[in-house]
C-alpha cells in the first residue's frame, strides 16, 4: 500500500528544501514525544493537593468551597473526588472517586449552586443538601490536610449519581476547556502535527490527479516517514491517556479541531488556485 501511495508524491518531493522542511518537522515531533514521555514517567510521591476550586454562598451553609481533591497513584491517573468544605475547613459532602472530574457552578440571582461531572464514566453528581453534615477537618491553611489522600479517607455522602445528559456532557465539557485552556491547546496541537504528514499526502494525492505511478524509493520512505509519525504520536496519545484520563467527546474535539488545522495549513493554496480541479 505504502508503494501505491508513494508515486502521487514524487512531483512534490524534490530538492534541499523539502528534505529541511522533514528534518526540522521530525526534530520538533521528536521533542515533543520525548517531553511527554518524561512527564508522564517522571512520578514522585506528592501530599493531596487542589484542582478546581469554586466558592459560592448557600442559604443554610454560608459561604462554601466545591474543589477537586486529588490523592497520589504515583504512576498513573491520580485518583480524585469532589469536597465540599465550610469556611472553617470542615468538610460537608464529597463524591465517589474518578480519574476525570469536572465542577460547574451556577450563580444565578435566584440562587448558587455547583455540580459535578465524571468525564470518564459520564456520570453528573448533584448535591443532595439533606445527607450535608460537618464532618472532619479537611483544609487547613488552604490546603488539604496532610493524611486527606481520597483514595485513603474513603468518604462518599453528600452528593447524588445519574448518567449525564448529552446536553450536560457539552455544557461541562466546555467548562473543562475553560478551565484548562493551555491543555486543550496542546492537545489540538499534538493532533495537528500527528495528522499534517498524512494531510500532505492527502494534498499531493490530489495534486497529481489522484493518480499512484510513478512509484519510487523516495516517495515509499516519505509515506512510511508519515505514517509511523502517525502512529507514534497516536500511541503515545494513549499512554498519555493512563496519565491524564479525558472523555470521547473530549478526544473528538481536539482531533478534529487539530485535523481540520492541519488539512488547512498543509493545503498547498496557489497550486490548486493556478490548477483548480473541477
Amino acid at each position: 500500500m505504502a508503494a501505491l501511495l508513494a508515486g502521487i508524491i514524487e512531483n512534490e518531493h524534490k530538492g534541499r528544501e523539502g528534505s529541511v522542511e522533514q528534518s526540522r518537522a521530525m526534530k520538533l515531533i521528536s521533542l515533543l514525544i520525548f517531553a511527554v514521555f518524561v512527564s508522564a514517567t517522571s512520578a514522585f510521591a506528592h501530599s493531596p493537593y487542589f484542582g478546581q476550586r469554586e466558592k459560592v454562598v448557600l442559604p443554610e451553609f454560608g459561604e462554601v468551597e466545591f474543589a477537586i481533591l486529588f490523592g497520589d497513584a504515583i504512576i498513573f491517573a491520580n485518583p480524585s473526588q469532589v469536597i465540599v468544605f465550610d469556611s472553617e475547613g470542615h468538610l460537608l459532602a464529597a463524591t465517589p472517586l474518578s480519574d476525570g472530574l469536572i465542577i460547574r457552578c451556577n450563580r444565578a440571582n435566584d440562587g448558587q449552586s455547583c455540580g459535578a461531572y465524571d468525564a470518564v464514566r459520564g456520570l453528573v453528581y448533584q448535591p443532595d443538601f439533606d445527607q450535608w453534615e460537618r464532618g472532619r477537618t479537611i483544609v487547613e491553611d488552604g490546603r488539604p490536610s496532610g493524611d486527606a489522600y481520597p483514595e485513603h479517607i474513603d468518604i462518599t455522602y453528600g452528593f447524588i449519581g445519574r448518567p449525564a445528559t448529552f446536553a450536560e456532557k457539552i455544557t461541562f465539557e466546555f467548562a473543562g476547556i475553560a478551565q484548562a485552556p493551555g491543555s486543550t491547546l496542546f492537545a489540538i496541537f499534538w493532533w495537528f502535527l500527528a495528522l499534517a504528514p498524512m494531510a500532505r499526502l492527502f494534498w499531493r494525492w490530489r495534486s497529481n490527479d489522484w493518480k499512484i505511478k510513478p512509484v519510487r524509493f523516495s516517495g515509499v520512505l516519505v509515506v512510511f516517514w508519515s505514517v509511523t509519525v502517525f502512529l507514534a504520536m497516536a500511541f503515545l496519545a494513549v499512554f498519555f491517556l493512563l496519565y491524564a484520563p479525558y472523555s470521547v467527546l473530549f478526544f473528538l474535539f481536539v482531533f478534529s479541531l487539530g485535523g481540520t488545522v492541519a488539512f488547512v495549513v498543509t493545503r498547498p493554496w496557489s497550486k490548486l488556485a493556478a490548477n483548480p480541479r473541477p
